[in-house]
């Protein structure tokens, strides 16, 4: 989904300074941008940010309509405790969405495509207390209470193949370990930041409509290489163990996950990647990427690997130099596809 947008906005707002800042902020701004599976997107977002030592907490204000005829309306926000002791970030938000269905696991055509339309709430919070130098834990809780509208008939959705077929109530509730020693959140050019979570989904436990747990890795570094060029380097383990519904299953494609597929192109109950990037100074603002990646999905765990091959590259416009923040305009290739995307923000 193309929510990158307003995603860099919060640290528009960001004071520089370690010191305390009394002042509420505001600032808003047009939003544009496009993906093959929003086609243009057109919108506003503003940030409400407030006091803090030595990062300012904020709240974005963001709403998008595309040419798909999607709907989003979502809320990202981030608050930082006194010295950086505690943080916490999510997103709170309400869509409407048309959505492209491959088929689950590595037997489908490439040419396989029903298409769907969602209309949800999302809730998702992240809330970490720093337990040493640049490491924070906490709990992970996340939300989608999902309707499905529309769904062409006789396919998979409509005959209730799949789990979460008919939608339904996600909750999960889990715990989460962060590692962030990069030099700037938008553009870094050295450091890494590791993510790893474990949840479960219970209707005894958190209220779920479904049974399953989930383990994430995530985990990407960066280090200078040639002159003023970052090498980026990101790997991603998503694995999941019961039924977890389809429009959750872990997936390939996208903004982020091997640029040139459609997102959600490749899915099933276990996903892994990796993807490296070459970030090179071209003149003034601007900046040039290449990137290529290999992904996999399966769903038992003999199940021999179909990797998925990727590989672009695209322009980088440095909106906001003192903080690195780019506008990305991206082409990627995969294996009988390829996809343009214009957001803002790195994809790792």
């Amino acid at each position: 989904m193309a929510l990158m947008l307003s995603a860099a906005l919060p640290c528009i707002a960001q004071a520089q300074d370690a010191a305390p800042d009394t002042t509420v902020r505001v600032l808003g701004l047009p939003i544009l941008f496009y993906t093959p599976d929003t086609r243009l997107g057109l919108g506003a977002a503003g940030v409400l940010s407030f006091r803090g030592s030595p990062l300012r907490s904020s709240i974005t204000f963001s709403v998008a309509y595309t040419l798909r005829r999607q709907f989003l309306l979502w809320l990202p926000y981030q608050w930082f405790g006194k010295r950086g002791r505690y943080r916490a970030f999510g997103e709170v938000g309400w869509f409407r969405y048309l959505y492209q269905y491959f088929g689950t696991g590595n037997a489908y055509p490439n040419t396989f495509i029903e298409k769907y339309t969602a209309e949800y709430p999302r809730l998702r919070l992240t809330a970490l207390a720093r337990i040493g130098a640049e490491q924070y834990a906490g709990l992970r809780l996340g939300m989608d209470n999902y309707r499905i509208l529309e769904r062409e008939v006789g396919g998979e959705l409509e005959q209730g193949r799949l789990a979460g077929a008919d939608g339904g109530l996600s909750s999960s509730l889990g715990a989460a370990w962060l590692l962030d020693s990069r030099n700037s959140p938008f553009f870094p050019t050295q450091g890494w930041l590791v993510d790893l979570s474990a949840s479960v989904e219970a209707p005894a436990v958190t209220g779920s409509d479904f049974r399953y747990s989930r383990l994430t890795a995530d985990a990407a570094h960066y280090r200078p290489l040639g002159a003023g060029g970052v090498l980026a380097l990101h790997a991603l383990a998503d694995l999941t163990r019961g039924q977890a519904p389809f429009f959750l299953l872990p997936a390939l494609g996208g903004t982020r996950k091997l640029r040139g597929y459609p997102d959600g192109k490749f899915r099933d109950a276990n996903m892994a990647l990796l993807q490296a990037e070459w970030r090179v100074p071209l003149f003034w603002r601007f900046k040039a990427a290449l990137f290529a990646g290999l992904g996999a999905v399966w769903g038992r765990p003999d199940e021999p690997f179909r990797l998925r091959p990727n590989g672009g590259g695209g322009l980088r416009f440095e909106l906001d130099p003192q903080q690195h923040i780019h506008i990305r305009a991206d082409y990627g290739f995969g294996q009988g596809a390829s996809g343009f995307y214009l957001t803002v923000g790195e994809a790792f």
